[in-house]
């Protein structure tokens, strides 16, 4: 369950090509992962988390590039009703072992965020922990444009945008700057950073409840449905 670009002879667009090579990297990236890394991690804004939805009166919530799904779990054991959703299987293989482990009824689907399913104004809330920086800009926008069906009104967003480098490796950039990695340990994977001005745009038929950058300089987006 994949959106494949437009074939493109020019190497600065994102091609068919490209974007199955990162659908490879997170397969492969997470194939020999055998168990779910449990614990929980040290982020400033994890609490805040559960608070806004609550207080928002939100109950049913999609997990974004679940992973192997402790935010799910994280927000389970407090009682939203929880779907996670990540392109790798063996993610999806360990969460589900989790939650089973756990006793936690959490749905955990294997697919891809730009190209999902589920009906029209399904959940109360939809939570994207660093994920988007994976996107580029143009599939940021439609996968944001899907949420907003999918969330029904006066629903919840919440996503950290993460302050991203280069890092280690070699890389080639599109037109619109994302990063896409041409060496060994992460050939296919996408990166960029999104400007304040590109999360304004992104969010443009939301109400933007703030866009705050915390310590790292990663953004924390808090946006609602109108």
């Amino acid at each position: 369950m994949s959106i494949m670009p437009s074939e493109k002879s020019n190497p600065d667009e994102l091609t068919a090509d490209i974007y199955r090579e990162n659908v490879s990297f997170w397969d492969k990236a997470w194939k020999p992962v055998k168990t779910a890394y449990t614990q929980m991690p040290d982020l400033p804004y994890l609490e805040s988390i559960p608070e806004h939805l609550k207080r928002h009166g939100c109950q049913t919530v999609l997990d974004l590039g679940c992973g192997s799904g402790w935010l799910s779990i994280y927000l389970a054991r407090l009682g939203f009703s929880v779907t996670g959703i990540d392109i790798a299987e063996q993610a999806i293989n360990l969460a589900n072992t989790w939650a089973a482990r756990d006793n936690l009824e959490i749905t955990f689907e294997a697919g891809d965020i730009t190209s999902m399913n589920y009906g029209k104004e399904t959940f109360d809330a939809v939570v994207a922990n660093s994920i988007f920086e994976h996107l580029t800009l143009n599939l940021a926008q439609t996968t944001i444009t899907k949420l907003f069906s999918l969330i029904k009104p006066g629903g919840i967003f919440f996503g950290c945008f993460d302050q991203v480098g280069t890092g280690p490796g070699e890389f080639f950039e599109l037109t619109d700057k994302t990063h896409v990695y041409t060496d060994k340990g992460r050939k296919g994977m996408l990166l960029r950073c999104f400007s304040d001005d590109e999360l304004r745009q992104l969010f443009s038929d939301w109400q933007i409840n703030s866009i705050e950058t915390i310590e790292t300089g990663s953004r924390l987006v808090w946006a609602k449905k109108i």
